[in-house]
């Protein structure tokens, strides 16, 4: 393979994930609201949807590992800021700019998802508390 075609491809790949983590985004909320309203079939529908685009994310990201394995100097770091180091003008910037905006949308959906793990499992730890009360909580002191 080209590195012309490789970074196109890396490039194609970048901006897909965008599209995708807006998207991600979107459920990471709507898993939320879900989950406050205690809509648990929604929440398992969105967790399907979440996994599958987790998924589609993935590959991408292996795809743009082994790319940019092909890109880097043999013995070199295999990391995008090695492969952006080979770009030059308004290919780098593009490419700069690309990978910052792919690289605060994978922060602010982890961030999400941490929030929406935090949430159901306090709601986890509540039910259990409820429906399993502590046998002494009405004994005498």
């Amino acid at each position: 393979m080209k590195q012309r075609e490789a970074f196109s491809r890396i490039f194609a790949g970048m901006r897909a994930d965008l599209h995708d983590y807006r998207d991600l985004r979107e459920l990471l909320e709507a898993q939320f609201l879900a989950a406050l309203e205690h809509r648990s079939a929604d929440i398992c529908d969105i967790g399907a949807r979440i996994t599958a685009l987790a998924a589609t994310l993935e590959q991408r990201r292996a795809e743009r590992a082994a790319l940019a394995a092909l890109l880097v100097p043999r013995g070199g770091r295999i990391a995008m800021r090695t492969v952006a180091q080979r770009l030059q003008g308004a290919s780098r910037s593009a490419f700069d700019t690309c990978w910052s905006a792919l690289e605060t949308a994978v922060r602010d959906c982890k961030d999400l998802n941490l929030r929406n793990c935090r949430l159901l499992m306090d709601q986890h730890d509540i039910m259990q508390r409820v429906l399993h009360a502590e046998p002494d909580t009405y004994a005498p002191a």
